[in-house]
């Protein structure tokens, strides 16, 4: 993997000779790479101050699995985790005197339920009375919501670098009777971690949009050159095989370097 990374900086026409890497192998450095670009998500969870929520600092106590808690206005409450605002009401007040923004999400916990608003509208509710405490209940949300941040991210990444793989295999198509589709695939997905690397140092950094576009144009230069280096080798190729038709009664001496898929080229001897 190391010589792979390398190779996909310092001289990324020999990525071809990678172009029978297993299938697991492939899934796996895609998923290295998926995890690094969440690098500034787990910063993120790891800085994050989160207040402390308690009983005592909610003024609530749990009896029963009941959430008893004194009444404290909305706008003075300002418990949260990694963001994401919990509010704690009394027996008087009502779900709908928590206002959330259009775009934001929050907990709300009445009496022996917690209520998952997002802006205007209750997406689930949840059974809280297994909780003997509100600590008990902070601590369960908030490692929740930091490993639903995390899969997220992973995701995200996950599509983002299938995205560019399979974007940047559209101008290889051409090759498309002289290599196989699944070769190109991995092929470009070792050209690319360039970008990978570019796209994480921007996570960490957050570059000006034209220091960004700038280093991702040089960053494809990796999948350029071995464009570049296939185009050279199909053109070989094809000249070899006019060499075989005008020279029947004679097999041509063939350099494995030069053909782009040797399997193929097997097949036609």
């Amino acid at each position: 993997m190391y010589n792979i990374i390398r190779e996909s900086i310092t001289a990324p026409k020999q990525l071809i000779k990678y172009h029978s890497k297993k299938g697991w192998f492939v899934f796996l450095y895609i998923l290295i790479f998926s995890i690094l670009l969440s690098l500034n998500v787990y910063l993120l969870l790891i800085a994050n101050d989160n207040p402390t929520v308690n009983n005592a600092t909610t003024n609530c106590v749990v009896e029963d699995g009941i959430f008893l808690c004194d009444e404290t206005p909305i706008e003075d409450q300002y418990y949260s985790a990694y963001g994401v605002n919990i509010f704690f009401l009394s027996s008087n007040q009502q779900i709908d005197d928590v206002e959330v923004e259009s775009l934001d999400y929050a907990f709300v916990v009445k009496e022996n339920t917690a209520h998952y608003v997002f802006g205007d509208r209750t997406f689930f509710e949840m059974d809280v009375t297994q909780f003997d405490s509100v600590g008990d209940f902070y601590g369960t949300i908030k490692s929740s919501i930091a490993v639903s941040l995390i899969l997220f991210s992973l995701l995200q990444n996950l599509t983002i670098i299938l995205f560019i793989v399979l974007i940047s295999t559209l101008p290889f198509l051409r090759f498309r009777k002289e290599i196989r589709y699944r070769k190109i695939f991995k092929m470009i997905v070792f050209a690319a971690t360039p970008i990978y690397i570019i796209l994480t140092i921007n996570n960490l950094l957050n570059f000006g949009t034209l220091i960004f576009f700038a280093v991702m144009f040089l960053a494809y230069r990796s999948i350029f050159m071995l464009q570049k280096e296939l185009y050279v080798r199909s053109l070989i190729r094809k000249q070899r095989q006019n060499q075989r038709q005008n020279k029947p009664s004679s097999k041509p001496s063939i350099n494995p370097d030069d053909i782009i898929d040797q399997e193929d080229e097997d097949k036609d001897e």
